[in-house]
């Protein structure tokens, strides 16, 4: 288990470009970005350490429906990014002990653009 492993897992279940130089998909595919964030020790045990990384997750989706239904489509992006985040195996085909849901965000680009957006962080346990 480490920390680039796992990133790279979870940008391949996601289909998702990692930070900081992501590459700007064509047309109207949703886009998925992941930024791992800080790691913490949060135990220590006869050499080994686990550890709690944060991992930032942001997604944007077309939407050219009626501007009543943006927040709905938003809800609708968040509650599909965190249930594919967490998939059917939360512990990335064992890259890590665990995966969890730490919080959320809707998002809603500037005025006329056709996007809404979804923002995640996941909090990630792992053996080093």
């Amino acid at each position: 288990m480490s920390r680039e492993t796992i990133l790279a897992a979870l940008a391949l279940r996601l289909n998702a470009q990692r930070a900081p130089w992501p590459k700007l998909p064509d047309g109207d595919e949703p886009y998925t970005l992941i930024a791992d964030g800080a790691e913490t020790v949060t135990q220590r045990d006869y050499g080994q350490e686990m550890v709690t990384m944060t991992v930032g997750i942001r997604r944007a989706v077309t939407f050219d429906g009626d501007d009543e239904l943006r927040s709905t489509a938003a809800n609708d992006a968040l509650a599909a990014l965190i249930a594919e985040v967490e998939g059917s195996d939360r512990t990335l085909g064992g890259e890590c002990l665990d995966l969890y849901y730490v919080e959320g965000n809707t998002d809603y680009p500037s005025d006329g653009s056709a996007l809404v957006g979804a923002i995640v962080v996941f909090a990630v346990d792992y053996m080093r």
